[in-house]
């Protein structure tokens, strides 16, 4: 069974959730986590201006207590050239009042500057003694090979975590990334488990969504995952939960952690813009294995989804 990795992204798209904004809001947070023997927080550079690494910085108890990892922005053009990544990294470190950051990913690819250059930056700020471990997210997987290999060939630094997107409805990580992983010895760590809240809404609400909500400030996700054939399958899937009992949330919580081809070595990552939707979202990955009927039909929604044509990358 994976582990649980709390995300402090929040509502970061649109300024950072006002009930997680402040020490004294984090702390019980926090505490919910230490109660549920959660002992990883992730969190990013980019994720509500810095703010949410600073809020960290300003809790002493959350260094000492979990493990941290951040990552140096991406995406843009530019982002990962070696001065970038090396200032970067000195910015999280200020942020988090930390003199070594457990974890630090790429947050995303930079296509035109050189993976050597970027990773030349990692393998600088481990010997520095400002990194312990290294982590890409959003890469290809032919990217991933070639960022092992070029510091596998130098004698730097390897990566040994990886953040993708993965959940019920976006599988394709099980066949294109997943044997990469294994065979280098990369852990996975499952970001948006709930696909960006498609599994926490109903049919209802994503027909007709509420403004202001992450898919109004996500348009990307809500096209990656709401369309006619998904929200059929919704409806099936909620049917089948409902015969036992469940809510799609927790039947799909419970997939990830029992059912999906996540293993002991990886992780997943649980965003919650409050206490108590985190508190839910534990409770929920606690359950036990689901009702074989359920199980089928989950397995039944891959399949169709696929079968007609969609295919939601884990990947940029």
């Amino acid at each position: 069974m994976p582990k649980i990795v709390a995300g402090l992204m929040g509502s970061s798209v649109q300024g950072g959730s006002q009930k997680l904004a402040t020490p004294e809001q984090l702390r019980p947070f926090l505490d919910l986590l230490r109660k549920h023997n959660v002992r990883e927080l992730d969190t990013a550079r980019v994720y509500n201006g810095g703010k949410s690494e600073e809020l960290l910085g300003e809790i002493p108890e959350a260094q000492n207590d979990f493990v941290i990892g951040t990552k140096a922005p991406g995406f843009s053009p530019g982002s990962l050239t070696y001065d970038k990544v090396i200032e970067n990294a000195n910015a999280s470190l200020k942020a988090l009042k930390m003199k070594k950051i457990p974890l630090y990913y790429f947050h995303g690819p930079d296509r035109q500057t050189q993976l050597e250059e970027s990773c030349r930056a990692i393998n600088d700020l481990s010997q520095q003694g400002k990194i312990e471990r290294f982590g890409i997210s959003n890469l290809r997987n032919s990217e991933v090979e070639e960022c092992y290999d070029v510091c596998k060939n130098n004698g730097w630094i390897l990566p040994t975590a990886y953040q993708g997107g993965y959940n019920p409805l976006s599988r394709t990580a099980e066949k294109q990334l997943l044997p990469i992983l294994r065979k280098l010895g990369i852990s996975f760590y499952a970001y948006s488990p709930l696909a960006a809240g498609f599994f926490s809404r109903t049919t209802e609400q994503h027909r007709n969504p509420p403004t202001g909500g992450r898919f109004d400030q996500m348009k990307f996700v809500k096209d990656m995952f709401v369309n006619d054939t998904s929200l059929k399958l919704h409806d099936m899937l909620t049917e089948a939960c409902e015969k036992q009992h469940l809510t799609l949330k927790e039947a799909t919580l419970r997939y990830m952690m029992h059912h999906s081809a996540l293993g002991l070595e990886d992780g997943v990552i649980l965003g919650a813009s409050s206490v108590e939707q985190m508190e839910e979202n534990l409770v929920a990955c606690e359950g036990g294995v689901l009702p074989e009927s359920v199980v089928s039909a989950f397995e039944s929604l891959w399949t169709q989804y696929t079968q007609a044509g969609y295919d939601p990358p884990y990947c940029v």
